[in-house]
């Protein structure tokens, strides 16, 4: 009798400590994902802040930081106030694409969703000051998305990429 009281106790604790564990494992995972969505969130929200920069820049043009055109060559010479807005709203839409490049690689929307902004990538991609502004932000953006626009937009367009 006493035997089995015993083995009712340890196999009692067992089980409960088998449940305890479970709940902590639950409990854990559960936390990590809020700390994921949270990062996420949180760098959203920077990028949203950003594009709210760069809209700002395109409405109050004397705020521009285009003065000046960017590459090595044309340093000194001074750019028109349309130019600085196109540069402006063409980072703008190239910072929007960066955003949605992300979600993509994040698994966050659909591969129809990225080919829809390829393909405005793509289009965007033709004018000329774009390049110029790819130029400009290299290294400012995530690597990946600025390897993508050069790998498979920009060479597309020159036709030496797939």
């Amino acid at each position: 009798m006493v035997g089995e009281a015993t083995l009712l106790i340890v196999i009692s604790t067992v089980a409960q400590t088998f449940v305890l564990s479970i709940t902590l494992i639950v409990f854990l995972l559960q936390f990590r994902g809020e700390e994921r969505s949270i990062k996420a969130s949180s760098y959203q929200s920077l990028i949203g802040r950003y594009n709210d920069l760069v809209s700002k820049l395109i409405d109050e043009p004397a705020l521009s930081l285009f003065s000046t055109a960017f590459t090595p060559s044309e340093s000194a010479q001074k750019t028109t106030k349309e130019d600085a807005l196109v540069y402006s709203y063409i980072l703008l839409v190239y910072g929007i694409i960066e955003e949605a490049f992300l979600l993509y690689e994040k698994r966050w929307i659909g591969e129809d969703d990225w080919q829809q902004w390829c393909t405005f990538l793509a289009k965007i991609s033709k004018r000329p000051m774009f390049s110029t502004v790819h130029e400009m932000v290299s290294g400012t953006f995530d690597r990946r998305f600025e390897e993508y626009v050069q790998d498979k937009i920009l060479a597309r367009g020159t036709g030496t990429g797939a």
